[in-house]
């Protein structure tokens, strides 16, 4: 399957600067997929080891950070040689050896011209356990795939493209062409075996049953996390955060019997773990964007696994075509969170007034190219657009915004109506910032 990180991934290689790479993401989003099809198809040689199954080799990162001495072992242990500049070494499952985590910067002060790959799960709790390599490593977060790759994946390859080019160029209708593999695409979702199972059988009950032993295996991961978290409070988060995607919440609303601090904490945790995505509210008054109120809102890791959660019965909403506007349009506003998520990593937020009585609020908010972009997503057509107005009355600094609604494409004043399939891909044209601004 096509994933668009492997053009990160060559460009990572041809940079001479470059740096131990290392990919994060929650658990089965392809990590080690990727990286393995990376290596055998650009690489003459490609060595690839994993920590968590082939634990004998712990000893080898634990005696000390010689990195002379640790290639050598390699290849003893597993009859491999590492030719500068041609091999790359991929470290899988590394959190299970934090040694092997440390020897990343060594990798990088040593041997340069190796080019390593380290991945592996719930990474960013390791990295509370030890000296980050700052400067001696990069980094690159993988997601669920996008609404483009799924379409990749399903041999619509010239639908997807449609998806990179930009949609005012196209006829005004080009939106009807993508429903029915966006209604396939929520149900589906983005996890990788899923949609290979979608490709190869469509048996949705199969799906589902991958769906369900990913979530089950998520929650067998509570007991893993450092810092401890009752699993009870987890699940109990889990269980009330899916019922309020896209809701403005605050700690107490997500639990009845445990307390803000214990809430809190155990909100981080699935962040951290990166089974959700937690947008905070921010302030419009400029860049950068600062916290504003104690709301915030959380998006599941991606729509299949929401739905999935949450028992939704989409079958009958699936055969009218009506998914989106379905469950309060709650699939719409994830499906837009999941692409921009991918799109601006941990750099999407939201904003609404935090007065006593006020109601504005606009669905998510992006800085792009120094500009503060807000978005709305509406499930049906256009509809009410107040909050997004009082936004530009009140902060003249805003010179455009998007509204992505299963609408036609258009222009009216400073808003951009674009069809949702565009999430992830849109962006507003600096030159027409410029022009709005002189």
């Amino acid at each position: 399957m096509f994933r668009e990180k492997l053009n990160e991934l060559i460009s990572w290689k041809q940079n001479h600067n470059r740096k131990p790479l290392i990919v994060n993401g929650a658990r089965q989003v392809g990590k080690s997929w990727l990286i393995k099809s990376f290596g055998e198809g650009h690489f003459s040689h490609f060595v690839a080891l994993n920590l968590e199954r082939n634990k004998e080799l712990h000893t080898i990162f634990q005696k000390d950070f010689s990195i002379d001495r640790i290639l050598f072992e390699l290849e003893l242990v597993l009859n491999q040689t590492f030719i500068l500049n041609e091999t790359l070494l991929f470290i899988d499952e590394i959190q299970s050896c934090p040694e092997a985590l440390g020897s990343l910067r060594y990798f990088y002060e040593d041997k340069p011209e190796l080019h390593v790959i380290a991945a592996g799960s719930l990474l960013d709790f390791e990295f509370r356990n030890q000296p980050f390599p700052v400067g001696r490593v990069q980094m690159m977060n993988l997601f669920p795939m996008t609404f483009y790759e799924f379409l990749i994946a399903t041999k619509k390859e010239k639908l997807a493209q449609l998806l990179k080019v930009d949609p005012f160029e196209l006829p005004k209708d080009i939106g009807h062409f993508f429903e029915q593999d966006f209604q396939r695409y929520l149900i589906v979702g983005g996890m990788p075996e899923c949609v290979n199972l979608f490709c190869t059988s469509q048996d949705m009950k199969a799906i589902e049953k991958i769906q369900d032993d990913l979530l089950y295996g998520y929650e067998q991961d509570f007991k893993k996390y450092n810092p401890k978290v009752n699993s009870d409070c987890l699940s109990e988060i889990l269980d009330s955060a899916t019922k309020n995607i896209g809701n403005q919440i605050i700690y107490s609303k997500l639990s009845t019997q445990y307390a803000n601090p214990t809430i809190k904490k155990g909100v981080e945790v699935l962040k951290t773990a990166r089974i959700f995505s937690k947008i905070q509210n921010v302030a419009a008054s400029g860049l950068p964007f600062t916290s504003s109120g104690k709301q915030f809102k959380l998006f599941y890791l991606d729509v299949g696994l929401m739905i999935r959660r949450a028992k939704f019965d989409y079958q009958e909403a699936f055969i009218k075509n009506e998914l989106t506007t379905a469950f309060r349009g709650v699939l719409a506003e994830q499906f837009v969170a999941q692409q921009l998520v991918t799109q601006y990593n941990d750099s999407v937020n939201y904003w609404a007034r935090t007065e006593s009585g006020a109601s504005s609020e606009v669905d998510f908010m992006v800085e792009d190219n120094g500009q503060i972009i807000p978005i709305e997503v509406k499930s049906g057509g256009k509809g009410s657009l107040k909050s997004i107005h009082y936004l530009f009355q009140n902060y003249p600094h805003i010179k455009a915004g998007i509204v992505f609604a299963k609408a036609e494409t258009g222009r009216i004043d400073k808003l951009h109506f674009v069809p949702i399939y565009w999430a992830g891909h849109y962006q507003i044209s600096t030159n027409e910032i410029d022009e709005k601004q002189s």
